[in-house]
């Protein structure tokens, strides 16, 4: 039996750039190819708007880095593997 989590795309971004530094795509493009792969995977946005995400005021915060703002998601943790792949597929482009 599956569970469901909630997770925003600021944390999938946070482990892309984390384990994959050499990666060139520009936060925006990130969020966009992780949001219509949970898309396409049965996930649905927690909230209309994005918020805030933790490290908002920090430094890292560019379209380089990591998001000021985050869609948070509700999936089944069964996703959670196929998840990671797809984005260490992202980190390596």
């Amino acid at each position: 039996m599956s569970t469901k989590i909630k997770m925003g795309n600021d944390e999938f971004i946070l482990y892309i750039r984390k384990w994959h530094p050499e990666c060139k795509t520009i936060t925006s493009q990130l969020g966009k190819s992780i949001w219509l792969w949970l898309d396409a995977n049965g996930a649905t946005k927690c909230q209309p708007k994005s918020k805030h995400s933790y490290w908002d005021k920090s430094d890292k915060v560019n379209k380089d880095m990591l998001p000021a703002d985050a869609t948070q998601f509700e999936f089944d943790r069964d996703l959670l593997p196929q998840l990671y792949d797809y984005l260490d597929s992202l980190g390596l482009q």
